[in-house]
């Protein structure tokens, strides 16, 4: 990048104007000469001292305290001392990133440690993608599916993580994340968090849940029990002459399927069991034996619990 381009790109940053990708090159460039100091464009400290003194005294006319901050001196450097920005870009400018991908498969769930101590447990057929190095001001995920996140505190770097257009921006908190094609919901279980999407932003208190529907752009805030939420972090079920209908309702929300009685009487049947890492198809092979019932998967993610087979297929 040439110096022209560079100044160019201050100018619209310092008037408000500049896209993201131009203020992140500003920035680095700033947390450069500020703070990192590579011999590359200083001959030492003192030279670096000298020359933020020299071209404070020549741009404290122009602007006013409360303007004078790095980014115009950065400017200064390029327009009337001849630091050249290009040489920095060459050298230190913005890299590419790489990302890394962690994907879960059916009936697996894995926990994940980032780079700044925080952990992420992926559910069942989710992905994570995150950099394999955070930046110096934020730290950056992508999730699909579903996920819960224990981030590690830090003032200086709110961590994000987008979801099917709806972001959660943390320091340090405990939250969970379910994202479908169709729907995005958070549930925050301590701290606090900032959620956006669908054109609302909504700061999240303990216990609070917002569940974003993409197909009808509906946004809805409620109270919600951690215990049956984060239901599908755990690896073992216990039903003890439990409903057949509160079970179903307990499957569906590990498993994220739909399960269907076909006969309403079918709710009240009672199940006693406990299973420990086993997986869905196991499980409704024990309770439908157990109550002398049949089941099968009507669609990918849907399933028929019933006493005979439909008459059609007979």
């Amino acid at each position: 990048m040439k110096d022209k381009t560079f100044k160019k790109i201050l100018s619209r940053y310092i008037n408000g104007t500049a896209s993201e990708g131009e203020k992140n090159i500003v920035e680095d460039f700033n947390r450069y000469f500020t703070e990192e100091n590579k011999a590359d464009i200083f001959d030492s400290v003192q030279h670096k001292k000298q020359v933020q003194s020299d071209i404070y005294k020549s741009i404290k006319r122009k602007i006013t305290t409360k303007q004078a901050n790095w980014y115009r001196i950065a400017a200064s450097i390029v327009v009337t001392l001849g630091v050249g920005f290009s040489a920095w870009y060459s050298f230190y400018g913005p890299q590419k990133v790489l990302y890394t991908t962690v994907a879960t498969s059916e009936n697996e769930i894995k926990t994940i440690v980032l780079t700044d101590s925080s952990t992420v447990t992926l559910n069942h057929n989710s992905s994570l993608s995150f950099p394999q190095k955070f930046k110096s001001n934020k730290r950056e995920v992508t999730l699909r599916g579903e996920a819960f996140f224990k981030i590690s505190k830090d003032k200086n770097r709110p961590f994000t993580v987008a979801a099917n257009n709806v972001t959660t921006t943390v320091l340090g908190t405990k939250f969970n994340v379910d994202m479908t094609a169709h729907r995005v919901s958070v549930s925050l279980v301590e701290g606090s968090v900032d959620v956006r999407g669908l054109g609302t932003s909504k700061v999240l208190k303990p216990k609070e849940q917002i569940e974003f529907n993409l197909t009808d752009s509906v946004v809805q805030t409620q109270i919600f029990d951690p215990k049956t939420t984060l239901l599908w972090m755990t690896n073992n079920l216990s039903f003890n002459n439990d409903r057949l209908l509160d079970i179903i309702k307990v499957l569906e929300n590990k498993f994220k399927v739909a399960i269907k009685l076909q006969e309403p009487d079918l709710n009240e049947v009672r199940i006693t069991g406990t299973f420990k890492g086993q997986s869905l198809t196991s499980i409704l092979l024990a309770v439908t034996n157990t109550a002398n019932l049949k089941f099968k998967k009507t669609t990918k993610n849907q399933i028929l619990i019933f006493k005979t087979l439909p008459i059609d297929e007979k």
